[in-house]
């Protein structure tokens, strides 16, 4: 299984070149940054949903604590790798990066810990539908933590409009437990921290998304691997006979490569986006996986509470998308209008953004950014 594993590690260098993954924050510039990078988070994100589905439903492999410490061994592999080899700047774990980090990698653990938790006292559709608070709570942690500015009226009216859809679509849930909804509501809180200490430490620190997905690695794996270990999940697979079935070394190895490339992709569109854009293509992707419930896999039942809070979870994220570039185009016409009246010409414009001066002007601006 081992050397069908590092075989399957080796295609994917050879193939699709992780390099080229880790320079996205610089090869991408412009305008469309933002929205490539939102693209590429929300992609991983619903392909990683088929491959879970096929290693634990198909193949009957329940251990998520072992599959999220595999992932944090091999994220920590590749990236020391690459930093020996000179292939990318980045520098050595130490143990002062890992305290400052500690906040935002405990709110990674925790969010998987509960999230597990929720799931077995509520269906999978419901789950999702729990999780489409995190928005809101990402608009409160900015405003709180960052220090950003209120967001508009609009922008704040998606957003509560996308809550109470999912309490009007909890509304429908027959199955309901208190327990359950009670860590999901927590796993929500723990998502929208360690988005919003990402924002943060990209912002304020400085820290590269590679950087920080490298400490987080290190923080998180003595935890997931405790965690396996308490729960028994390395006896149980040593009894398992799912991972002699044909074909399940690669579907396993591809999971936990696709895991390693969507933590990046979060942690990148947090830095690059925002936290709570972040959550809002969260949102976008539930919605996506609740309507296809209705007619494929099962599990989300007819119900017009449930119809009328997807709804309204769809109008909100709308209305938000639609707000956020409205608000987009007016700030640049703004700092347009600002270059015209002061008589800059575009030679003088041209060297002016690359002057200190200039770069200073837009970490002001980034501080003064809603979302």
């Amino acid at each position: 299984m081992l050397v069908k594993l590092c075989s399957c590690f080796y295609y994917f260098i050879v193939k699709f070149n992780p390099v080229k993954m880790v320079s996205m924050e610089k090869l991408i510039s412009g305008p469309g940054k933002a929205m490539c990078v939102a693209a590429f988070y929300f992609t991983c994100s619903l392909s990683m949903n088929f491959l879970n589905k096929a290693v634990v439903s198909s193949y009957n492999f329940n251990y998520p604590f072992f599959i999220m410490a595999c992932q944090m061994v091999v994220t920590v592999i590749f990236l020391d790798l690459f930093r020996v080899l000179k292939i990318i700047k980045l520098p050595a774990y130490s143990l002062k990066e890992g305290v400052e980090f500690l906040p935002c990698s405990l709110s990674f653990a925790l969010h998987s810990t509960l999230s597990l938790i929720a799931l077995h006292g509520m269906n999978i559709p419901m789950y999702g539908a729990i999780k489409r608070c995190t928005p809101l709570v990402n608009l409160v942690l900015s405003v709180l933590v960052l220090k950003k500015p209120f967001p508009s009226a609009l922008l704040t009216s998606s957003v509560g409009l996308i809550t109470m859809g999912v309490f009007v679509a909890s509304l429908g849930d027959l199955q309901f437990e208190a327990h359950a909804y009670t860590m999901g509501t927590f796993s929500v809180f723990a998502q929208a921290g360690y988005l919003t200490l990402v924002q943060k430490s990209s912002e304020v620190n400085h820290r590269s998304t590679v950087e920080m997905l490298h400490v987080n690695s290190f923080n998180t794996l003595p935890i997931f691997l405790t965690m396996s270990m308490v729960l028994g999940e390395p006896a149980d697979i040593g009894q398992s006979v799912s991972i002699a079935e044909p074909g399940f070394t690669w579907v396993f190895g591809l999971l936990i490569l696709s895991g390693c490339i969507l933590t990046y992709a979060q942690f990148l569109c947090a830095a690059v986006c925002s936290a709570l854009t972040t959550s809002m293509i969260s949102v976008a992707k539930s919605v996506i996986q609740t309507v296809l419930g209705f007619f494929t896999f099962g599990g989300v039942q007819f119900h017009p509470l449930n119809i009328t809070g997807l709804v309204m979870n769809i109008l909100g994220g709308v209305i938000y998308t639609y707000v956020r570039q409205f608000e987009k185009r007016q700030q640049n016409a703004k700092r347009l209008s600002k270059f015209v009246e002061n008589g800059i010409s575009s030679p003088e414009l041209k060297h002016k953004r690359n002057s200190k001066t200039t770069l200073i002007s837009y970490e002001e601006d980034e501080k003064h950014r809603t979302v």
